[in-house]
């Protein structure tokens, strides 16, 4: 298969292409997934930088162990899996466990904010925060779907085959979620303008 072909293609066949030795096939569903199992990872070890070692550590996993993949067709559900088998494991391992703040954001702010109105800054982040913080009150079930629908941007049809759940259960529990999120920024006074 060619590197177009390779994008366009289902997991299964990335799967077989991998299996017989194109580690590019691999690759595709590396980018495929990633943004995924960060999120899960994430809502696990709770930090950004170990859910990186996380999620590479999931991937190694699955890579080592894509022959004994039966269900070609739940890989999907198998990664995530896997990732989060490897997060609970690196959760109760760490002796160094201690949330901290995702740094990220801070780190990709643009560096000149003199022309911005600070105010506007202050309120912005004040928000954002508000939002990270009613989703992490969220039930487990409705923070995934969040997770995944908003920041890894991941497709319903998707979502149902990484969780191992019917769409209809996807969908139900996105919009719940969504307005369990409204209602939690509502008490706080920021759903009004949102």
């Amino acid at each position: 298969m060619h590197s177009e072909e390779l994008i366009d293609a289902s997991d299964a066949e990335l799967v077989v292409v991998a299996l017989a030795g194109n580690t590019q096939a691999f690759d595709v569903l590396v980018n495929r997934y990633r943004r995924a199992m960060l999120a899960v990872a994430q809502q696990i070890v709770r930090n950004a930088t170990d859910a990186e070692d996380v999620v590479q550590d999931a991937f190694l996993r699955a890579f080592e162990a894509l022959p004994q993949l039966t269900d070609l067709n739940r890989f999907g559900a198998w990664l995530h899996s896997i990732t989060r088998n490897r997060a609970l494991r690196y959760y109760r391992n760490s002796s160094r466990y201690q949330p901290q703040e995702d740094m990220e954001p801070h780190l990709n702010r643009v560096s000149d904010t003199s022309a911005a109105d600070p105010a506007h800054i202050v309120e912005n982040e004040l928000t954002q925060q508000a939002v990270r913080d009613a989703i992490q009150n969220l039930p487990a079930d409705y923070q995934s779907v969040i997770e995944l629908y908003y920041w890894a941007e991941m497709p319903q049809q998707r979502m149902a085959e990484f969780l191992s759940l019917p769409l209809t259960t996807v969908k139900w529990r996105l919009r719940k979620a969504k307005e369990m999120l409204k209602e939690n920024l509502e008490k706080y006074g920021y759903g009004e303008d949102m």
